[in-house]
Order: structure tokens, then C-alpha cells, then sequence
């Protein structure tokens, strides 16, 4: 079972989410859990650190003498520097290499032969369940997740984003798998979300889906589907329900440099972006589930 976010982030609610920074709590946090990964030898130690630090900001490399105390405390203090001054991108590349990389096998050897007590996958595991809490506690608007630092949406996007890429696992959909992936990617990105991308590659995802469902329907568009959609006799389909999805296929083809050159329709910011990710998961799910019922399954 994950283990339940933070009392302050809990308190705090959904609403106040940190994006385009990395504050300097949150970074004397990473130092925290920098120091105990080192005390574990979760990582190799503060060498490592330091020049993994060096190599992500740029800087010119430093020879350390891990035999040497003042050598190792030389390291320390320069990681701290570099991280003091790493760009919150680059804070973010750094949280993912320390998982990925910087992470390492914990035992000791006996009779020349190495016993481990920690696999590597048990240490990265440890750390992504650390980075998660300090994300949690610091209200950053990012998620750390099988080893990559992804854009975080309201729960119940995450929710139902969730379900609609279990019912996309139908081999039928694997076209609109693709476009929602995307959409997903396109939101997620730490340094460069697309939004607009978002919107388009969601609703895209939800056209494909359609037209794969329903091939009776020969839709060329999703508009087309959702004009068979409102006549159909094999599906019964509520007529506002059906509006939803011409509202946002309409979106798609007039928003602000998302399709057809629209310039008019509205820009698309993240809150719509994500609002849009939501609706288009649920629209999709929705169509799963009476395209079931039109081959006289149970859904789920």
C-alpha cells in the first residue's frame, strides 16, 4: 500500500501546487535526504554527489581523494554549493539521476564473496518513496514516479487518467493509447509542458477511440461520430452527453494554436489542458463502456 501524503500536504489541499521553481526549502530538504543516503550507502558518497552535481550544472570537474577526510568534506561543501545554485530544472534532472544513477547495492563481504543486504531496486525504492514525500511536503506540482519527475494533476485527474489507460490497454485502441500517451507527456513535461499538444493529443485519443469502437459510424472526424452518435439505434447516448463531446471537439479545432488555426477559441492553459486530459480520460471510458453494451457484454 503507498504510504498516505503528508499532514501538510493533506491540509494544505490540491489547490496551492509550486511550479517553475525549486525552492530552497525543498533543496536544504535534498540535503537532508542526501545525508541520510550517504550514512545508509544508499549512494557512494559525497564524491559522487559532488561531481554528479558538477557534471548536470556544467561546471569544471573536481578530483576528490575519497581516502581523505578533508577531501570528503571539500566534496560536501561543493555539492551544496552547486545545488544551492542549480537552476530548478536542473535540480529536477539531478533528483532523477539520483535515483537512476547515483543509487547502488548495499552489503559487505565475507569469505572474499559479496553479500547484499540491499538490492539496487530496494535502495531506488526507498529514495523515489523519499523524493514523493518531499514533493508532497514542499506542494511542488510535480510527481516522482518509476524513475521520472512528471507534471502532477489534481487527484481526480489523476484518477480518472489512471482508469482511462486501463481500458486503452484493449488491443483495439492502441491508436488512441498512442495519442493519449502523448497528451500525457506533453502535460507532464517538467521544463516544457505543451498544452496546446495536450489538448490536441487528448482529443485525438478520443476520436481514435471512437472510430475504432464504432466502425459502423465510418467517421471521418469526431464530429462525425458524435452526429452518429445522436441517431444511432445501436447505442443510446444522451443528447448532453453528446454535446460534451462536440464542445470539445470544438475546442480542439478553434482553441488558440491547437488546430485548424484556430485563434479564437481560448488559450490553452494548464488548467484547461488538464481539464481537458480529465474529460477526454472520462469520454473515452464512456465509450468503452457502451460500445460493451452494443456487443451485449457487462462492462468491467
Amino acid at each position: 500500500m503507498a504510504a498516505a501524503p503528508p499532514f501538510s500536504a493533506r491540509n494544505r489541499g490540491p489547490h496551492q501546487q509550486i511550479d517553475g521553481a525549486f525552492p530552497s526549502t525543498a533543496r536544504n530538504g535534498l540535503l537532508h535526504l542526501l545525508l541520510d543516503l550517504i550514512e545508509k550507502n544508499y549512494v557512494a558518497g559525497w564524491c559522487a554527489v559532488a561531481r554528479e552535481l558538477q557534471r548536470i550544472a556544467r561546471l569544471p570537474p573536481v578530483e576528490y581523494n575519497e581516502s581523505k577526510v578533508t577531501s570528503i568534506s571539500q566534496a560536501k561543501a561543493d555539492a551544496e554549493v552547486a545545488l544551492t545554485d542549480l537552476g530548478w530544472e536542473k535540480t529536477y534532472d539531478f533528483c532523477e539521476r539520483l535515483h537512476n544513477y547515483l543509487a547502488c547495492e548495499v552489503g559487505y563481504t565475507w569469505n572474499d564473496e559479496f553479500q547484499v543486504t540491499k538490492t539496487k531496486s530496494e535502495v531506488q525504492g526507498f529514495i523515489a518513496e523519499e523524493l514523493q514525500r518531499l514533493f508532497e511536503e514542499e506542494g511542488l506540482a510535480f510527481e516522482f514516479s518509476d524513475g521520472l519527475v512528471r507534471r502532477l494533476g489534481r487527484k481526480h485527474t489523476v484518477d480518472v487518467t489512471t482508469r482511462a489507460q486501463v481500458v486503452l490497454g484493449d488491443p483495439r485502441l492502441a491508436s488512441a493509447r498512442k495519442h493519449y500517451d502523448k497528451a500525457l507527456q506533453f502535460f507532464r513535461s517538467p521544463s516544457k509542458p505543451d498544452y496546446e499538444n495536450t489538448v490536441k493529443e487528448a482529443v485525438c485519443a478520443v476520436e481514435a477511440a471512437g472510430k475504432s469502437l464504432f466502425p459502423g459510424a465510418k467517421a471521418s472526424t469526431l464530429g462525425d461520430l458524435a452526429k452518429w452518435l445522436s441517431s444511432a439505434k445501436e447505442v443510446s447516448v444522451p443528447k448532453a452527453l453528446i454535446q460534451t463531446i462536440t464542445g470539445i471537439y470544438a475546442y480542439r479545432s478553434g482553441g488558440d494554436g491547437i488546430g485548424h488555426g484556430g485563434s479564437s477559441g481560448g488559450a490553452a492553459t494548464m488548467e484547461v489542458a488538464e481539464y481537458v486530459l480529465a474529460v477526454c480520460a472520462s469520454q473515452i471510458i464512456y465509450l468503452v463502456d457502451i460500445s460493451h453494451v452494443q456487443e451485449g457484454d457487462v462492462p468491467f
